[in-house]
């Protein structure tokens, strides 16, 4: 009798857990199956993010450099001990360069900004579309849809398309800004 009841009791635990381990591996397995590149795609459009400043601001390297070189230059004309009238103007052309530089600099930054701001909006739309290409998946799993094989891989192949090709826009427009 101690065994029937320890036996129930184990069925009572375990199946609903296999249950959910079931559900929550399907999951996994739509994953695995269907976005196994999306990550991938994810990342690279991360790097192209993080590219961002090299292409939109082309200006800020030669000002960085430039004004390093002023402020090289005043610092051996101070160690020189150059005259007032020399250290007023290399002083002068350093404040100058620096001025510039910071101007490009947060110009620069308004621009990376504004672009991330986009392509993190186009990002979560394609987070959208994917929660539901997942959800169109694991609805015809579960028999609920009524779409025999052949219409629901035609289907999910078109959602999985349209939402790569919104990966490849989103790509091109951050590399060739």
């Amino acid at each position: 009798m101690k065994k029937i009841i320890v036996l129930l009791l184990l069925l009572v635990v375990l199946v609903p857990s296999q249950a959910f381990a079931a559900a929550s591996s399907s999951k996994v397995n739509i994953e695995k199956t269907y976005f196994e590149s999306y990550k991938g795609k994810v990342n690279e459009v991360k790097a192209a993010q993080k590219n961002l400043s090299v292409l939109l601001c082309p200006d800020v390297k030669p000002l960085t450099e430039q004004y390093k070189a002023s402020a090289a230059r005043y610092t051996s004309l101070v160690k020189s001990k150059a005259s007032k009238d020399t250290l007023a103007q290399a002083k002068a052309e350093k404040v100058r360069d620096i001025k510039a530089l910071n101007a490009a600099k947060k110009t620069c930054s308004a621009k990376v900004k504004q672009h991330k701001i986009e392509s993190d909006k186009a990002l979560k739309e394609i987070n959208v579309l994917k929660a539901a290409i997942v959800k169109n998946i694991k609805t015809h799993l579960a028999g609920k849809d009524g779409m025999s094989e052949n219409d629901f891989n035609s289907s999910v192949q078109k959602s999985l398309s349209f939402m790569y090709s919104k990966f490849d826009v989103l790509l091109n427009s951050l590399r060739s800004v």
